[in-house]
C-alpha cells in the first residue's frame, strides 16, 4: 500500500453580510477579474460535474497558469467545491472549496484546499505562498462583498 503525501491549507475570515451575498460574490465567475486577485478568470458554471478552467496568478510576477478542474459540490449558499491536478496521475492533486456559515449578521468563510501528492513533501515554500495569496482572496472577496449594494 502506497500513502500518498497530504497537506492542508485552512483560511478564515468574516464578512460583514449575508452569507447568500457573499455566495452571489462567489459563485459569479464572469465578475472575478474586477477582484479576484488569484483566480483571475473563471471560464465555467458553479454546478456539480460542471468543468472549470481556473486562470490561476501565483504572483504578480508571472503570468496566470490555467488549471482544469470539476466542480464537486455546490449547495448554496454554504459550499463550493471543485478540484483537480496535473495532467500526470497521483503528481499533484487539489481539492480547492470555500465554506459560509451564519456568523452574527455576517458571515464566516473557510476557504480551504486539501493537497495531495507525490510532489507535495518538496512544496514548502510554494504552499507558504499559496496560503498567502489565499488570504489575500479572501480579504477581496471580503471587501467585494461588502461594497455591494443588495438588489431588490
Amino acid at each position: 500500500m502506497r500513502i500518498v503525501p497530504v497537506r492542508h491549507i485552512d483560511t478564515r475570515i468574516d464578512v460583514a453580510v449575508p452569507p447568500d451575498r457573499v455566495w452571489a460574490v462567489l459563485t459569479d465567475f464572469a465578475a472575478y477579474p474586477e477582484w479576484n486577485p488569484f483566480f483571475v478568470a473563471v471560464d465555467g458554471v458553479a454546478e456539480p460535474g460542471a468543468e472549470l478552467s481556473l486562470h490561476t496568478k501565483f504572483s504578480a510576477r508571472h503570468a496566470p497558469r490555467i488549471f482544469s478542474v470539476t466542480v464537486y459540490v455546490v449547495e448554496a449558499p454554504r459550499t463550493l467545491l471543485w478540484g483537480g491536478g496535473f495532467a500526470i496521475p497521483r503528481l499533484a492533486d487539489g481539492r480547492h472549496g470555500f465554506d459560509l456559515s451564519p456568523a452574527g449578521d455576517g458571515t464566516h468563510v473557510r476557504h480551504h484546499e486539501r493537497l495531495s501528492g507525490l510532489i507535495i513533501p518538496f512544496a514548502g515554500k510554494q504552499l507558504t505562498d499559496l496560503e498567502h495569496r489565499y488570504r489575500e482572496l479572501n480579504q477581496a472577496l471580503k471587501e467585494r462583498a461588502e461594497s455591494i449594494t443588495p438588489s431588490g
